[in-house]
């Protein structure tokens, strides 16, 4: 049964054929699936390989969005220690006013000197390279 439906479907694709050959010669319809058909595997290699690019893409924007979250934490917590410090040199310059404690001003003062004057960023390339490493961070 199966090869009566294949003969059929080659003597309709033969009459078609002959049908055209009117209009355009054999080797020229031939030479067209051909390149119809070389038109079609470069669809398929192309729709492939859009494929792999946007599969690329969205693991790189899952990575820059990892990092992004990891530094936006960092530098969260970096400066959350910076302000609770300056909050805490703020309460003993208070305390040193309400008080009138010359030494406890002086301390606060100095304290709140050291934390201003240093930057957070000093030590970006370390940071950055312990970032970049494989190592594991913890926060």
């Amino acid at each position: 049964m199966l090869s009566f439906f294949n003969k059929n479907k080659l003597t309709k694709g033969l009459s078609k054929l002959q049908t055209v050959q009117h209009i355009m010669p054999t080797p020229d319809v031939l030479d067209f699936f051909g390149k119809l058909s070389d038109a079609y595997r470069e669809s398929l290699i192309t729709t492939r390989e859009m494929a792999a690019i946007e599969a690329q893409k969205e693991i790189l924007l899952t990575e820059i969005e990892n990092k992004y979250d990891l530094y936006h934490t960092i530098f969260q917590r970096v400066f959350d220690e910076r302000q609770s410090a300056v909050n805490k040199s703020f309460e003993i310059i208070d305390k040193g006013l309400l008080e009138g404690d010359r030494e406890l001003i002086g301390l606060g003062m100095q304290s709140l000197s050291k934390i201003v004057s240093s930057s957070p960023f000093a030590n970006m390339q370390e940071l950055s390279r312990c970032l970049e490493s494989d190592r594991i961070i913890e926060i």
